[in-house]
């Protein structure tokens, strides 16, 4: 049966049984993270086979994954010459030696009636020299597992055995959980001797974390939908447990399946486990531990002595105890906190709820007891949610989620926020305020959906409460998340509320006008935002700081895809000025859209100043999101400007792994294209192969290039026509998008291409842009109706307007297709285009300009240079900077600049990109006069 089909299994009920669910097991098959530590078991297993033996311990806290990791070692040597031997410590009935001498009779059947022997030293040599004797035939790993179980007559046999492992082809691992060795166990000693051999080594397996924790959980949960929420709090909850995690995910699939409502059950796996940690308390320790529990994971020896109504004295040895088996741990004098969360979740879960409820109320009362100032907010607000007190579980909640949103914590945030909403009574105002906060995290932690989800339903609380402007806040915002998601118009919720809202609530009204501009100018209608601007309120500009910020974001959009230049400049000054006022992280988002936006108009030292600016907002207002946007927008305008170096730079900076998904889709195809410049198939399989398996989802214009380009050269020509098609709006205009556009040139369909074509003829209509030089190269590459002289003359007349705009890759490709490879091939080289200098220096090779200056001269104007003055000019036109011209001709960098400014005196010219015209060559060889080499 099939994934989809097992889990449509699990979510349909049987038809002899509409009771019955059937669950696949939730498990992760692949291995998962360990690399280092499989390395170095790797690395001491060459070792043995070189006769230089040694014994490993695998150390780690229950389903940390011991066993999994020694697994996926020997399944390493299932193709080897290498024998594997096993053998268990037992809990209860192991006899003596009992581990090894299983693991040497699983290779030696005889090895189970050894010769009684004389002493234990002549009985320990016997053992040793068998498997010494088996190793010199083939090489060993012999594994032990649990050794925290181990008797004292094996761990000495062990010991003795480690000492003689280093002239033998043998490979020891010993597995145990440091948690389980206390003081008094007494197994403690035994390990401590055998890990003094000098051939023994450790590795303490640590929690899985970030990455690793994410792809584990992945793929335990192939097959099965579970939402990002659950994810994550399963992920904070299991702490990189594997084992804990993967019983996490079942329990939590199984609620899904049994459409049951999300609980806080601790799998009874997992509870058997860590309740086994009690055993050995009696019952008076066992009911300190307990009532710790119900504190919280952290606790202090003050508030429990009062909950247990005990002396300090007498509750210290309890502690000390629970310390010693691994339960608690001290972090300061006082203060104390259960190693793992879920041990004190298992331990409450023997409580009724009947009992908790008075446990808490008199651990709130007590904690409230104290200074206002010295309360912990966190805490009250737990114990009054758990007493079931709703009036001061919701204070005390929504106050511990505005101290959270103060340090970044935000998942911790949106728990308190949720737990207030949790108390019974509350008013419509008071609702609407608290989902508003969650909605505003959920954006910040890139949970869309969520998002989406409790603006909407802060909105409706809102206007329950007849709080029209907050109202008008939650539904913008709810409309622009949904044009962020699906790139469609979201509008139609702003215009309802317009219709039903009285024009006395200006600041409302101001808000959806706004709003509806933001996505018409995000949907590229900049005529219909311009609308719709004008409609907005004066008034509000002078009473909300944010209203005036996105009036004159948007205003700098509009003006931008419209190509008025000043009208731009005018609202990025206004623009900036506002966000000063408003104060946060707004500034940084001035800076890189605003480096977009100069980009579009080809002003790349302002748009790369910006990018600078940006970066300095966002490290002083420490938002991770604007930095990155940054970063992956700076990419994007490198490559505008043939700045490959740079936007490799900038793209080192992205996370493939970040969450936000406006970064990650720059970032992506902003990482393709340069892949595709620069041929870097690393790159490629980074930004690109990584997301194959979604890209058929990208609607993103800024992907079209890159994207289209990779399914081409891998003859994948229909998928990069859908993908093209796609991502080529409906809309007034595009502007800013000349590489999308090109490509649908040389890769779209047909009608796409008419549509294309449309555009850029509008935009190079409406002013002087990139555009216009792109509408001719377009005519170009398309064939200008099989008219070849006709595409060579748009092309070159492309080249020129490129150049004039700084353009230099697009300026090659348009030298290229007006048949010049040889210029292209220089433009190309400085800008870092390795896959296109490889690809035209086999035809550039038989035609290569000479370099000697006097083979060069073409026009009788520079037979008025001097000698110095020809070889500087012809190191010039090739693209040299004066320094290097200084330092290929030992001269000093001054000496250049004099005789190419007497050069230029004597040519009548004023740029370099004025000499190229002057070199030998054929008419194919000639660049224009405005064409950017430099």
């Amino acid at each position: 049966m099939s994934q989809t089909k097992q889990l449509q299994a699990a979510e349909r009920p049987s038809a002899n049984d509409p009771d019955a669910v059937i669950v696949r097991p939730v498990l992760c098959r692949p291995f998962v993270g360990r690399r280092a530590e499989l390395a170095y078991l790797k690395e001491r297993r060459l070792e043995a086979g070189a006769s230089r033996g040694g014994l490993v311990f695998i150390a780690g806290d229950a389903g940390l994954g011991k066993t999994r990791l020694i697994d996926e070692f020997c399944r390493s040597l299932a193709y080897s010459r290498w024998r594997i031997t096993r053998g268990p410590c037992r809990e209860y009935g192991g006899r003596p030696y009992g581990p090894i001498l299983d693991a040497l009779s699983s290779l030696d059947a005889s090895a189970a009636q050894l010769t009684p022997a004389e002493s234990k030293r002549q009985y320990f040599d016997t053992i040793v020299d068998r498997f010494a004797e088996i190793a010199a035939r083939k090489a060993l790993v012999v594994v032990i597992e649990d050794l925290h179980w181990a008797d004292a007559a094996t761990l000495d046999l062990l010991a003795y055995l480690g000492s003689k492992l280093d002239r033998m082809r043998m490979l020891l691992l010993a597995s145990f959980r440091p948690d389980d060795l206390y003081a008094e166990h007494p197994a403690a000693a035994g390990i401590e001797k055998v890990g003094r051999s000098a051939r023994a080594g450790r590795i303490d397996l640590a929690p899985l974390a970030g990455l690793e924790l994410r792809t584990f959980i992945d793929e335990a949960l192939a097959g099965f939908a579970l939402d990002d929420e659950r994810r994550r709090a399963i992920a904070l909850t299991g702490e990189g447990n594997p084992f804990f995690t993967e019983e996490l995910l079942k329990n939590a699939v199984q609620d899904v399946a049994e459409r049951r409502e999300r609980g806080a059950r601790v799998p009874h796996s997992v509870r058997t486990t860590l309740l086994e940690r009690l055993r050995p308390f009696d019952g008076d320790d066992r009911r300190i531990i307990t009532q710790a529990a119900v504190i919280g994971r952290t606790f202090t020896l003050e508030l429990l002595a009062s909950v247990v109504e005990l002396d300090a004295e007498r509750v210290v040895p309890a502690l000390r105890r629970a310390r010693d088996f691994q339960l608690i741990e001290e972090l300061e004098p006082n203060v104390f906190r259960f190693r793992h969360g879920l041990t004190r979740e298992a331990i409450c879960g023997n409580f009724l709820q009947t009992e908790l409820r008075p446990l808490h109320r008199r651990i709130a009362e007590t904690l409230e007891s104290v200074a206002e100032d010295d309360r912990s907010i966190e805490a009250l607000a737990y114990h009054w949610w758990a007493a079931g007190d709703d009036e001061r579980s919701y204070r005390y909640n929504d106050l511990a989620g505005d101290a959270a949103r103060k340090v970044y914590a935000h998942e911790d945030a949106i728990a308190f926020y949720q737990r207030a909403l949790e108390a019974g009574g509350l008013e419509a105002l008071q609702r609407g305020e608290v989902l508003e906060k969650i909605a505003n995290l959920r954006l910040i932690l890139s949970t869309a959906e969520e998002g989406l989800a409790a603006y909407r339903a802060a909105a409706d609380a809102f206007e329950r409460a007849g709080a029209y402007e907050r109202e008008a806040v939650c539904r913008v915002r709810e409309a622009m998340t949904a044009y962020t998601m699906q790139l469609v118009d979201t509008s139609a919720s702003l215009e309802r509320m317009l219709e039903r809202v009285d024009k006395s609530e200006f600041l409302a009204r101001a808000r959806l006008h706004l709003g509806i501009a933001w996505i018409l100018a995000a949907l590229r209608f900049p005529s219909r935002a311009k609308t719709h601007l004008a409609r907005v309120d004066p008034r509000a500009h002078g009473v909300a700081t944010d209203i005036r910020v996105r009036y004159h974001n948007v205003a700098a959009c509009v003006a931008t895809d419209l190509g008025e230049l000043d009208d731009f400049r005018r609202e990025h000054a206004a623009w900036l000025e506002a966000a000063r006022v408003h104060g946060g992280g707004a500034i940084a988002g001035v800076y890189y859209n605003g480096a977009k936006f100069f980009a579009a108009f080809c002003l790349h030292e302002e748009a790369r100043a910006n990018i600078r600016q940006a970066l300095a907002a966002a490290r002083e207002f420490k938002s991770r999101h604007a930095e990155e946007c940054a970063h992956a927008t700076a990419a994007l305008v490198s490559i505008v400007s043939g700045d490959l170096a740079g936007a490799r730079s900038a793209l080192d900076a992205v996370p493939p792994t970040t969450d936000n998904l406006v970064n990650l889709t720059f970032a992506r195809a902003a990482g393709t294209a340069v892949a595709i410049y620069t041929g870097d198939d690393a790159l490629l399989d980074t930004w690109f192969d990584r997301f194959d398996q979604s890209f058929e989802s990208i609607t993103e214009i800024e992907c079209g290039f890159g994207f289209a380009e990779v399914l081409v050269r891998r003859g994948r020509l229909r998928e990069a026509q859908s993908l093209l098609h796609r991502v080529l709006p409906e809309c007034e205009m595009v502007r800013g998008q000349v590489l999308a556009l090109l490509a649908i040139a040389r890769h779209g369909a047909t009608e796409d291409r008419v549509r294309a074509r449309e555009y850029l003829a509008r935009a190079a209509s409406a002013s002087d842009g990139l555009e216009g030089p792109a509408l001719l190269l377009f005519d170009a590459i398309c064939g200008c109706n099989g008219d070849p002289e006709r595409a060579k003359r748009l092309a070159f007349d492309a080249a020129q307007g490129f150049g004039r705009f700084g353009t230099p890759l697009l300026e090659a490709q348009a030298l290229e297709l007006a048949g010049q490879p040889d210029v292209a091939l220089v433009l190309y080289r400085r800008c870092g285009a390795t896959y296109d200098v490889r690809r035209l220096e086999p035809q550039t090779a038989r035609a290569t300009v000479s370099t000697d200056p006097e083979e060069r001269i073409d026009r009788p104007e520079l037979a008025a240079l001097s000698a110095r003055e020809r070889e500087i000019v012809i190191l010039a036109a090739d693209g040299g900077s004066n320094l290097d011209i200084a330092r290929s001709l030992s001269i000093s960098h001054k000496t250049v600049e004099k005789h190419l400014g007497s050069a230029f005196q004597k040519l009548g010219i004023s740029s370099r990109r004025e000499l190229r015209p002057y070199l030998v060559g054929s008419p194919t060889h000639t660049t224009p006069r405005n064409a950017s080499v430099g």
